[in-house]
C-alpha cells in the first residue's frame, strides 16, 4: 500500500491545506512544496469554516519535526461538511507499507494509528481492537481555548479539564466503538465529578 504526503495546498474537494512544515519540504513534482502533519489548519469553501487535517488509515510510526504525525493522502478534512472531506496528492514523497508491515501488526498502535474500522484489512480485525477519538470545540469566537469540558465513557472513566489554544479535547481511547458523553462551560463545571 501507497500513501503520499500531504503538503500546504492540496485540496480534497472545496477543502484546503492552510499550513505546511516550512523546514520539510518536497519539489519532485515541482513547485516546491511544505509538508503537512495531522492537525494542521484547512480551509474549507464548502462549509465556510476553519478546520484541521485529522487521520484516517493505517500508517507506519513516525512524526514531523513538530512531533505531530505525517499527513498523508487518505486523511480527512475535519469541518462541518458530513461526510468529511478526503484528501488526495502524488507526488514522489511516499509512505509506503509492505506485506510484511501488515503481517507485523498485533494489535498495538505501531502501525494502525487512527485507522478506522473498515480501514484494517479482515486479517487484522479482532475483538481487541481499540478505539481512537479527539474532539475539537468549534465555538462561534475567536479564543475557544480554556474552554472547560467534562467527558463520561460508558465504563464510567472521567475527563475533565479545559480545551487547549486549538479547542482540543484530550484523546479519549475505548475497546470498542462507543459512545460517551461531553459536558460543556457551566454543566461541566456544575458537575460532580469535575475537578
Amino acid at each position: 500500500m501507497i500513501r503520499y504526503f500531504l503538503a500546504r495546498g492540496d485540496r480534497a474537494g472545496g477543502a484546503v491545506i492552510n499550513d505546511g512544515l516550512t523546514s520539510v519540504t518536497c519539489s519532485n513534482p515541482p513547485p516546491s512544496v511544505e509538508i503537512a502533519t495531522l492537525g494542521m489548519k484547512t480551509w474549507c469553501d464548502a462549509c465556510g469554516r476553519e478546520g484541521y487535517i485529522a487521520p484516517r488509515g493505517p500508517r507506519l510510526r513516525g512524526n514531523g519535526p513538530n512531533g505531530k504525525p505525517w499527513a498523508l493522502s487518505g486523511d480527512i478534512n475535519v469541518c462541518g461538511c458530513n461526510p468529511p472531506p478526503v484528501f488526495d496528492a502524488v507526488r514522489g514523497m511516499k509512505m509506503v507499507l509492505t506485506a510484511e508491515d501488515i503481517a507485523a501488526f498485533n494489535g498495538s498502535s505501531n502501525l494502525l494509528s487512527g485507522a478506522t474500522p473498515a480501514d484494517i484489512p479482515d486479517a487484522l480485525a479482532d475483538e481487541s481492537a481499540t478505539y481512537d477519538e479527539q474532539v475539537c470545540v468549534l465555538i462561534d469566537t475567536t479564543l475557544p481555548q480554556r474552554y472547560p469540558y467534562l467527558i463520561e465513557t460508558n465504563d464510567g472513566r472521567i475527563f475533565s479539564g479545559r480545551t487547549n489554544c486549538n479547542g482540543q479535547l484530550p484523546r479519549v481511547d475505548t475497546a470498542a466503538d462507543e459512545d460517551y458523553t461531553i459536558y460543556w462551560g457551566d454543566d461541566a463545571l456544575a458537575h460532580k465529578s469535575w475537578k
